[in-house]
């Protein structure tokens, strides 16, 4: 039997719908994992636990420490730091360790994520289950998840500049948005994987324009919130005075967009109403129009999530719980889910 005929039965096999099915649901475990990575660094971020790790071992880091020896050793290098100089002065090992398990668990699930998403990948090209054209570019997002690490790590050692107790808002707005990429592009695989053909919508290339419109709506406004949360803008709300309101505050827009925390707040709940009413409007559309089922199914959706995230971004901003906050942030990653997979419905949207 020729080398090419055998390169062409493998093909079949790899192409599958047995394996196709099986890739895609590997790779929907892994954009699972990135989105409770999300939680995890959120609450990491709103506790202020990211910098009680002060060095960066990923493959010896991932023991915590094992001993009363190991816990002081780790302990007496967090005193070095402004974080506990500013804030925690005289803060016991007990108060330490609050602080230092988030973070742990926090890098012990990016290792795993890393771990399920190499493993099987050897795997499925051993033995031939996943095509040879995807291989490059399942391997360049292995290392794109390499990097998002260093990326962590660049924003972590911010925080441990003089005068510093939490890391550049920038750094950590870099952080995010890079898992964003990463977690469209894993996403986006998967759904190719799974529905490798475009399904031809005709009469639906407007819908198509609008649900565009919305993610990027939607990426602004998630961006925008990394700031809020970067630099705890939050913090300023005071309706007496009309911030955190809807109104521009004082000086608006002849303010810095990325340091004044008043502007800050209202250019992210300014974005958040657009994108709320794109959403809602593309949802309208998908629900009134000729979509196919699939496409209502995500309309549907859209506008479920966008309204609960509307809900709990304003329960977040009077109550300033904690918990709320973080919910707010998973579900703006849903939210993100639900329109690509409506733009993945309408790759085959014609006029």
């Amino acid at each position: 039997m020729s080398d090419a005929i055998i390169g062409r039965r493998h093909a079949r096999i790899a192409a599958s719908v047995e394996n196709r099915r099986l890739v895609a649901g590997w790779l929907f475990v892994v954009c699972f994992m990135i989105w409770v990575m999300v939680g995890i660094g959120g609450y990491t971020r709103d506790t202020g636990s990211g910098l009680s790790i002060m060095n960066w071992d990923p493959i010896i880091g991932a023991l915590p420490p094992l001993s009363a020896a190991a816990w002081n050793k780790v302990f007496a290098l967090y005193k070095t730091i402004p974080q506990y100089q500013i804030l925690h002065q005289g803060m016991d090992l007990d108060g330490f360790k609050a602080l230092f398990w988030p973070e742990y668990l926090h890098r012990l699930w990016g290792r795993l994520i890393g771990i399920v998403f190499f493993v099987p990948l050897v795997g499925f090209i051993v033995t031939g289950r996943i095509e040879a054209r995807l291989i490059p570019w399942l391997v360049l997002l292995f290392v794109m998840g390499g990097l998002q690490g260093a990326i962590g790590w660049f924003m972590v050692a911010s925080g441990f500049d003089p005068n510093s107790v939490a890391v550049e808002p920038w750094r950590l707005s870099l952080h995010f948005s890079a898992a964003m990429f990463l977690f469209v592009s894993v996403l986006w695989t998967a759904l190719q994987v799974r529905f490798p053909e475009a399904v031809r919508r005709p009469g639906l290339a407007g819908l198509r324009l609008w649900a565009v419109a919305a993610v990027i709506c939607l990426c602004l406004t998630m961006f925008a919130g990394t700031f809020v949360s970067g630099t705890q803008a939050i913090k300023v709300f005071d309706p007496a005075h009309g911030v955190g309101v809807g109104m521009p505050p004082p000086g608006w827009p002849n303010v810095d967009f990325f340091t004044d925390k008043a502007a800050i707040l209202f250019n992210h709940q300014t974005l958040a109403v657009l994108t709320t009413i794109t959403i809602l409007t593309t949802a309208v559309l998908a629900l009134r129009g000729r979509a196919p089922k699939p496409v209502r199914d995500a309309g549907l959706a859209i506008a479920g999530l966008v309204l609960l995230q509307f809900v709990l971004g304003v329960t977040a901003l009077v109550s300033k719980l904690l918990d709320v906050g973080v919910a707010h942030q998973m579900d703006a990653v849903l939210l993100l889910t639900a329109m690509v997979v409506m733009l993945h419905n309408l790759r085959g949207a014609t006029r």
